[in-house]
C-alpha cells in the first residue's frame, strides 16, 4: 500500500509538533552545528535560504545569520508569488525587515530583487525527505521549480532522519544532494 503524500504531510507536521519544546530547541541547536560545519568545508560564498514558518516548527537557521555574515557569507531569501507560482529572491542581510506572508512565511519587506545565478548552496525546507534524496514538502512545487533552474548545492534541513523510501515520485520531483539533520549528513552524491 502506498501513503499519499498529504498523509505523509500530515503525519510529519503532527510529529513536529509533539516534540518536546526542549527537544525541539536541541535537535534544532544540533542541526545548526551541523550546518556551520558543512559550510565551512564546503568553502561558501553564497546561500539562499528558507526562513522558518514558526508554527510548524521549521528548523530556525536565523541564529546562524550573524555567524554566516562575519564569514562574508551572502544571503539571499525568497517571497512567494502566488500568482505565478514561483519563488522571487532578495538579498538577506541584517538591516532586512520581515514579515510573515498569509501563509505564515516571513519574507523580506525592504529588499531589493536579486539574481541568484551563482549560488553555492540553495537551503531546502522539507517535511519529511528519504535515503535517496527526494523530499516531500508543503506540495506547492515552489521548490521543486526553484531547485530545477540552478546548479547550486541542493541541501534538505530536516529535524528528523530520512524515511527509507517515497514511493509517491512525481516526474518533477528533483531529489537533494545532501540532507542535514541533527544527527548525520546524508551524501546523496
Amino acid at each position: 500500500m502506498i501513503i499519499s503524500k498529504s498523509i505523509i504531510r500530515k503525519s510529519a507536521l503532527q510529529f513536529r509538533n509533539l516534540l518536546y519544546k526542549e527537544e525541539y530547541e536541541d535537535r534544532n541547536k544540533a542541526l545548526l552545528d551541523t550546518i556551520l560545519r558543512f559550510i565551512q568545508k564546503k568553502h561558501v560564498r553564497t546561500i539562499h535560504t528558507f526562513l522558518a514558518i514558526k508554527k510548524n516548527r521549521e528548523p530556525d537557521i536565523s541564529l546562524l545569520f550573524e555567524k554566516l555574515w562575519s564569514k562574508s557569507i551572502v544571503l539571499f531569501v525568497s517571497k512567494t508569488d502566488f500568482k505565478s507560482k514561483q519563488l522571487r529572491h532578495y538579498r538577506l542581510d541584517d538591516q532586512t525587515i520581515l514579515a510573515n506572508n498569509k501563509m505564515g512565511i516571513p519574507e523580506p519587506t525592504n529588499a531589493e530583487e536579486a539574481s541568484i545565478e551563482d549560488l553555492d548552496i540553495i537551503l531546502v525546507p522539507l517535511l519529511v525527505s528519504d535515503k535517496e534524496g527526494y523530499r516531500i514538502g508543503y506540495g506547492g512545487g515552489y521548490y521543486d521549480r526553484l531547485l530545477k533552474e540552478t546548479k547550486a548545492l541542493k541541501v534538505g534541513l530536516s529535524l528528523s532522519p530520512p524515511v527509507d523510501e517515497i514511493l509517491q515520485r512525481e516526474d518533477w520531483d528533483i531529489p537533494l544532494d545532501y540532507l542535514i539533520t541533527p544527527f548525520k549528513i546524508y551524501n546523496y552524491g
